[in-house]
């Protein structure tokens, strides 16, 4: 390439690593050895600007977190609002008890008291969390039982979370009345557009990380008037997002559909639509119909990777349930394009067919309380304990010879298990699909279960495990009908 004698030739030199990514390095003005020591220098750069495209967590056992509870705990471990564990671990599922939550809030806080008396009848003023208890109740954040008792080591709730952390940033309201005493504290919280309503069931206990994400969105609120909803696009676009990343040194690409009037401004709903095994992502773009339909949203179609025997998957074999190789390229999609557009983070729904419905509902319960909603046609889900709500539209034709019908039926299963349905409350749905709808869940999150009948594809061949013609515009009816 560079040519003899010493004498300068104008030439590329391309270096390639990982996914076939090259750096083209132009020669026209060095001398051979010059041009030689650049190559080594640009080649030992290419593998530190890959490890740059992607932070670590803020903890080794947080690699599988959702990407913005990292941030939350990154910023309060900044602040120095949460430590984690003597083995360096942040353990981000255990549960948070009544107690740890307070000091999760009250830590740093200068006025805290020092009690030299009970001020629950169950808080012995020599433990490590009766200065939290007594200060959060002197405050009147917490009044604790009719018994006098305060339960330190109860799992705190999502209710009672958002009570405790609304009053100590300053946010009073009044009280609802009777069992849903909670309700005028959950809606101020989503009016305001700190925390969604649909995104937690009130009574559920909270985890370290979703502990975290509350403190981090009202901390961030009441210091900068930050709007949870709005992506940081929604400040500061950086142009076109790339739509090839680079993930466990593979590239990775997804084709990206444009709201027909985006908006700097305006945060617009975000759409991940997976392929299925054998249709690739260029193909399911074209027959789901959704970009027609959700015209006014960002649709992304990622490319799943090729196995050996030439068809799709977006697993590894041996993976396991809540550790789908793709969750992550999901979470790298939706942070790529929320970085660079202005995303509704309250809005993220997925959208797949057959081995692309599997992997959709898995990432609904994976990821449930970030996504709003999946719609699947023919394809079952990852059988875990699921995250949080996410409504769901799930349809199958019980004639389907390709992917079996009781798939979809255990997906339908977990998923009104997830959000605490009322199996008796069943109600007719949309009619084209059959649907029944479970609208009485624990929170606001529904299940629409849609045995369909179509059985032709667009040929006229009899083929049940087709895409229904209705199926998108149901799509849009039924995300429209969550806002």
């Amino acid at each position: 390439f560079l040519g003899g004698g010493g004498a300068p030739q104008r030439r590329f030199v391309t270096c390639a690593r990982g996914g076939g990514r090259t750096l083209p390095l132009y020669c026209a003005s060095m001398s051979r050895n010059r041009c030689i020591a650049a190559i080594i220098v640009l080649s030992l750069l290419v593998p530190m600007a890959h490890r740059a495209e992607s932070a670590p967590p803020p903890f080794p056992d947080m690699e599988w977190s959702f990407y913005r509870y990292q941030e939350a705990v990154q910023f309060l471990k900044t602040r120095r609002i949460i430590a984690g564990n003597p083995d360096g671990t942040f353990r981000p599922k255990n549960m948070v008890n009544r107690a740890e939550f307070l000091k999760m809030l009250l830590q740093g806080d200068r006025d805290i008291i020092d009690p030299d008396r009970r001020c629950f009848s169950d808080v012995n003023p020599r433990e490590w969390y009766a200065p939290y208890v007594c200060t959060a109740k002197l405050r009147t954040v917490v009044k604790g039982y009719p018994d006098g008792s305060f339960r330190p080591a109860d799992p705190v709730n999502m209710a009672e979370a958002i009570k405790m952390a609304m009053g100590v940033y300053g946010m009073r309201v009044e009280e609802a009345k009777g069992t849903a005493w909670y309700t005028t504290y959950t809606k101020e919280l989503d009016e305001k557009g700190i925390l969604s309503s649909q995104s937690f069931i009130a009574w559920e206990p909270v985890n370290r990380e979703r502990a975290a994400d509350l403190i981090w969105r009202l901390l961030r609120y009441k210091e900068e008037g930050f709007i949870a909803r709005e992506s940081p696009g929604c400040k500061a676009q950086k142009g076109d997002a790339p739509t090839t990343l680079a993930l466990f040194d593979q590239e990775r690409s997804f084709l990206l559909t444009k709201p027909d009037r985006a908006s700097a401004r305006k945060p617009a709903p975000l759409v991940i639509a997976f392929h299925g095994r054998t249709n690739s992502n260029e193909q399911v773009r074209g027959y789901y119909g959704i970009d027609r339909e959700l015209s006014e949203s960002y649709i992304a179609y990622p490319a799943a990777l090729r196995n050996s025997i030439s068809s799709f998957s977006w697993a590894n074999p041996g993976d396991k349930a809540g550790q789908l190789r793709d969750i992550l390229f999901f979470d790298r999609i939706v942070k790529t394009l929320a970085e660079h557009y202005c995303i509704d983070m309250d809005r993220i729904s997925v959208v797949g067919h057959s081995l692309g419905a599997w992997m959709a509902n898995s990432v609904a319960c994976v990821r449930g309380g970030v996504i709003l909603a999946s719609a699947t046609v023919g394809g079952d889900s990852v059988q875990t304990t699921c995250a949080g709500p996410t409504s769901g539209l799930i349809a199958h034709n019980p004639n389907d010879n390709l992917a079996p019908f009781s798939g979809s039926e255990r997906a339908r299963d977990l998923r009104i298990k997830t959000n605490q349905c009322d199996l008796t409350a069943a109600v007719s749905g949309p009619a084209s699909l059959h649907c029944t709808r479970y609208p009485r869940c624990g929170g606001e999150a529904e299940v629409l279960w849609c045995p369909h009948t179509e059985d032709r594809d667009y040929r006229g061949n009899y083929y049940p495990h087709t895409w229904p013609d209705s199926m998108a515009e149901e799509i849009k009816n039924f995300l429209e009908s969550l806002e």
